[in-house]
């Protein structure tokens, strides 16, 4: 019987990955029955690690980052969702997408919660790095899904399940969703719904491969599984393959104009709005950007304004003021005038890079 189960990986696999005995198959439906469940303990860890995430992401804090991941439970279902599939287990497959579903859900939840209780935070560079999601974050959460699924099969390398937990990132993005749509940054709550459903299904794709390699088989006689399992299977290739391409794009455009590195940091929303309401009281003025430039001691605020005629000689004073008054400390203030629209640098600032892209489009045709 041992020599008809190791039958069910290919001949060719066979021959690299030592397959899993039945015990040792057991033992795995049992462990995934265990941690895949959704239950309170999941409940709690599961909001533990959002609202660690999200704090950690807020205060760019990239240790309390770590330990959400190492914290948060979603790994176990995901992983429990390709074996499941592999094996033809349609018991243990619904209830690790019950456990993901909810697991979801949960954090959020607690990521909006914590979102409007801390809108006068700032996105942090950690925070904005989450809608940057690329074919890179594609190949990390689907390696990843692999190197769990084996270290889960080889219990001589369960230790190392803690740094794929890490290298997954599933945390930091859904604390992101909840901290964006709370704040009304949309685009980065969707760029990062989508960096979270890569990783979800680039993982459980993973996972069902490596398993299938290491001999896991709902037959003894290696037949193929079960319709459902099948189609599931063919619907993670199907939404990998459909995620290459535009993924694909955002890297090569990422690799194309080099990785961000601000030359300055957005003020704080409090500064920002009293700027504001005070350029509001000119007519014909408008407010491009206000930011931080330098470092502590001497850190200062530039303000860009845009006006279609000359500033009043007292406005610069007043805004050095304002912001003084606002951080109840002397802060060095630049007020730079700029003539004409905000509308009209934007567009001119687009249509520059735009050709830049056009320009290195056609040196990539011709090369």
């Amino acid at each position: 019987m041992d020599g008809t189960e190791q039958g069910a990986a290919p001949k060719g696999i066979k021959r690299m990955f030592p397959t899993l005995a039945r015990d040792d198959r057991l033992s795995l439906v049992e462990l995934f029955e265990k941690s895949a469940k959704w239950n309170i303990d999941f409940i709690v860890m599961m909001g533990l690690a959002t609202a660690l995430a999200a704090l950690g992401l807020m205060q760019s804090s990239t240790p309390v980052v770590i330990g959400a991941m190492l914290v948060a439970p979603l790994m176990s279902p995901l992983i429990g969702s390709g074996f499941a599939i592999v094996q033809g287990n349609i018991n243990l497959f619904k209830g690790s997408l019950k456990a993901t579903f909810f697991g979801v859900l949960s954090g959020l939840l607690i990521s909006l919660l914590l979102g409007f209780c801390t809108l006068e935070y700032e996105p942090t560079l950690e925070i904005m790095a989450r809608g940057n999601v690329n074919l890179l974050d594609l190949l990390v959460a689907f390696l990843s899904g692999m190197a769990a699924a084996y270290s889960m099969g080889r219990p001589d390398l369960f230790a190392t399940i803690a740094g794929v937990a890490i290298a997954a990132a599933l945390v930091p993005p859904l604390a992101v969703i909840g901290i964006a749509t709370a704040s009304g940054i949309f685009w980065l709550a969707g760029a990062s719904a989508v960096l979270l459903l890569t990783n979800l299904i680039a993982i459980m794709l993973g996972a069902a491969v490596i398993f299938r390699c290491l001999g896991v088989h709902g037959s003894l006689s290696g037949e193929q599984g079960p319709l459902w399992a099948r189609r599931s299977f063919m619907a993670l290739m199907l939404a990998v393959g459909m995620l290459v391409y535009p993924l694909a794009e955002r890297a090569q455009k990422q690799a194309r104009l080099g990785q961000t590195r601000p030359h300055t940091y957005p003020a704080s929303l409090k500064v920002r709005q009293a700027i504001q309401d005070r350029v509001d009281e000119e007519s014909g003025v408008e407010v491009m950007a206000v930011a931080r430039v330098g470092i502590e001691p001497d850190h200062g605020i530039n303000i860009i304004l845009v006006s279609n005629r000359d500033l009043s000689k007292s406005l610069p004073k007043e805004l050095d003021r304002i912001v003084d008054r606002t951080l109840q400390e002397n802060i060095k203030v630049r007020v730079v005038a700029l003539q004409g629209r905000v509308d009209d640098y934007l567009k001119e600032i687009k249509d520059i890079q735009d050709a830049k892209d056009a320009n290195k489009a056609k040196a990539d045709r011709k090369g």
